[in-house]
């Protein structure tokens, strides 16, 4: 008996020494500060449709992958549906009642010295991003902190507006440039993919065949499209030896409703096919794999990446480091999270909406409230806001206790109080409405559940002007909407009305519903600029004027008021409000390829030489531009006149490459005879003559062979 327990004990032991060295093999074999951090952020991504989050119909194998062999959060939350606000939570580790921007396009991130990139960079951090969409150009503040935010989304067009976006292949290309020439630096890296938004356009590979109009399927082949570069990153990490030492982090910043709510798209609502994102974290020497089915958020992220690499976290991040689960440990309860849309709020005057999600409860306020048990209804179909009144009452005053807390974190962890009268204003002012306090129901605003119904109608009626519907028919439904004095007063509804008129060609019709729209929702700026697009193309340029002022006053980083501007002085022939107005428009944007090139002609034609060149030269480098010969040969030869013969120089060498021609060659001769390179002025102007005569006007090639004789003469 004592043989056997001796055994016993000898083999638990042995096991134990075993275990322990497989642990020690487990961990990093990089000093903390030698970690690099790729983060990858997918758009639009709800979680149930990866592959390893249980769809079988869609074919993400690389992100699969990394799941396997990573640790894989089966329960990540976004404390918001919009991917402004989302982003800056991942990027401040604050909600956004903390950060405080709650929609896109109207709101940027204040100067925040807490924010992950900065603390990154004062780490020894090179720092990185490749955007895709319009709402992370830098003007909303989230490249604090990046040495290079490349927001370039490469459009046709100089307005650059919320349908401007770069596919997974450019993106992945963009990230690639970059990487060649840094990888072997401590780098902070993010790469952000925008395809399943929508519109849904996948690649015709990426279409089943027979879905080519389900829309469902067309997002499905979105996500296996950007699949395969995340996958082609993950090669390009392998390939150079850096896998070993970098910590990936794959994260969605919202998911995506199909009707499961009425919603078709995000932004309205809180459910969980809209919250509900994947998160993976990566590096198997560091964290290995495992499944997480406990619950974290957004808000986490800044300060888990803070703790793995042994950094102070910041007092006023309102997120919570998840490091113990990454390595195995789920032992803490449910965490409560706070969520919101202020959407309905901000761009369609519904009532706003916030909520809560503790224990096994979603809480969300609004003029009609819900309560789902999502232990037992994670799909949100029984509300049982009534039936449960007493959880009911308690989550709605944690909700307030929590939206007091992150809107003022000096207050965090004080005492309970009964609230003030500015309190009560400071809640509303944020967002929250309570059921419970609400005295006049008839005089709540409309509850978004009535107007997703609305938002529908809306959008088919857009899809069908778009198509040249019947025109009159829906002029006819949407006077009753944009007249009726009820809180179904939109002004999507003003818009829609607006393209009617314009494509009807009734200019007075179009103009007077702009501005009685303004005066409903004076502070609507897309109301205000197309009125102003409206006068500069009647040449009403006073009226103009005043509605770009308007905008700027209001609203100072709407890039395209700047233009306008800008248009109006030019055609006035006041050149010098030209060039300001479109210097301040640059200064905005400083990616946007073709405001750049519009502003550099506009230097060159004030005899701002020197100034145009260095904003042209500035764009060599390019994607769009990189390989475009008459881009490249016209900059040249602008260098060879007013900026550096260098410079002029590696351009054409460049130019030849791309593709090699006569006249380039021989320009190319001249300028080097003038940097005082003769033999290969001579080289090249052979080059010239012998391999591409029929590229060469009569009046080139007599130069051409003078130009020779002189050359062999001093040689």
């Amino acid at each position: 008996m004592k043989k056997k327990v001796s055994l016993v004990m000898l083999s638990v032991f042995f096991a134990a020494i075993i275990l322990f060295f497989f642990n020690a093999s487990k961990k990093p074999l990089y000093k903390v500060d030698d970690i690099n951090v790729l983060l990858i952020t997918l758009d639009t991504t709800r979680a149930d449709y990866i592959g390893a989050y249980g769809h079988k119909d869609i074919k993400t194998p690389n992100i699969d992958r990394l799941c396997r062999k990573g640790v894989m959060f089966q329960n990540c939350y976004s404390p918001v549906p919009l991917t402004l606000p989302a982003h800056c939570s991942i990027f401040t580790g604050k909600y956004p009642v903390g950060h405080n921007v709650r929609v896109n396009g109207k709101y940027y991130l204040a100067k925040d010295d807490s924010i992950l990139t900065r603390l990154l960079k004062k780490k020894g951090y090179h720092t990185y991003a490749c955007i895709a969409s319009f709402v992370l150009l830098a003007k909303f503040g989230l490249n604090q902190g990046f040495d290079i935010y490349d927001d370039s989304l490469e459009g046709d067009d100089m307005h650059i507006n919320f349908k401007s976006e770069v596919p997974a292949n450019s993106v992945y290309l963009k990230f690639k440039q970059w990487f060649e020439k840094n990888y072997f630096k401590k780098f902070f890296s993010w790469v952000h993919f925008y395809d399943p938004h929508k519109p849904y356009r996948p690649p015709a590979e990426y279409i089943k065949k027979g879905s080519e109009t389900d829309k469902l399927k067309r997002y499905a082949g979105e996500i296996e499209f950007v699949d395969k570069y995340v996958g082609k990153i993950i090669d390009d990490l392998r390939s150079t030896g850096v896998m070993n030492k970098t910590m990936v982090i794959i994260i969605g910043d919202h998911g995506e409703a199909f009707g499961e709510h009425l919603e078709y798209g995000h932004s309205i609502f809180c459910y969980e096919e809209i919250l509900k994102v994947p998160l993976i974290f990566y590096n198997e020497r560091i964290f290995g794999n495992h499944m997480i089915r406990n619950r974290v958020n957004l808000v986490d992220i800044l300060p888990t990446i803070l703790d793995l690499l042994d950094m102070e976290i910041p007092a006023d991040v309102q997120g919570n480091s998840f490091v113990p689960m990454l390595h195995g440990d789920e032992s803490e309860s449910l965490r409560t999270f706070y969520f919101e849309s202020m959407y309905g709020k901000e761009d369609m005057n519904w009532a706003p909406l916030t909520g809560i999600i503790a224990g096994d409860y979603k809480y969300i306020s609004l003029p009609e409230s819900e309560l789902y048990n999502l232990k037992v209804d994670r799909h949100e179909k029984n509300n049982i806001f009534k039936k449960e009144f007493k959880i009911s009452k308690e989550y709605d005053k944690k909700l307030r206790e929590l939206i007091l807390k992150y809107s003022n974190p000096a207050s965090a962890g004080k005492s309970k109080r009964k609230l003030s009268g500015k309190d009560i204003q400071h809640l509303k002012s944020l967002g929250y409405i309570s059921t419970f306090s609400s005295k006049d129901k008839g005089s709540a605003p409309l509850d978004p559940k009535q107007g997703v119904l609305l938002d529908n109608k809306l959008r088919a009626f857009a899809e069908q002007i778009e198509k040249g519907g019947n025109l009159d028919h829906i002029e006819k439904e949407l006077k009753g909407l944009a007249v009726e004095k009820s809180r179904m007063q939109n002004p999507i509804a003003f818009n829609l009305l607006y393209n009617i008129y314009k494509k009807k060609k009734n200019l007075t019709s179009a103009l007077n519903i702009l501005e009685e729209g303004l005066k409903i929702y004076p502070d609507y700026v897309q109301f205000r600029f197309t009125l102003a697009n409206h006068f500069f193309n009647s040449k009403k340029y006073d009226e103009a004027i005043k509605q770009c002022k308007h905008i700027i006053e209001s609203e100072p980083i709407f890039t395209s008021a700047y233009i306008l501007l800008g248009d109006v002085y030019y055609n006035r022939k006041n050149l010098d409000l030209a060039v300001k107005n479109y210097g301040e428009a640059v200064k905005l944007e400083p990616e946007n390829v073709k405001l750049k090139i519009k502003y550099a002609e506009m230097l060159m034609e004030y005899k701002k030489n020197s100034e145009a060149v260095n904003i042209y030269n500035s764009l060599i480098d390019k994607a769009v531009l990189s390989t475009d010969h008459n881009f490249l040969y016209k900059i040249a030869l602008l260098n060879a006149q007013y900026g550096g013969m260098d410079v002029a120089e590696r351009i054409f060498k460049r130019l030849l490459e791309i593709k090699p021609g006569g006249r380039y060659y021989f320009y190319y001769a001249l300028l080097l005879n003038k940097n005082n390179k003769i033999q290969e002025a001579l080289t090249n102007m052979e080059i010239a003559i012998e391999k591409y005569p029929g590229d060469l006007t009569s009046i080139q090639k007599k130069q051409a062979f003078s130009a020779l004789n002189v050359w062999r003469k001093r040689l």
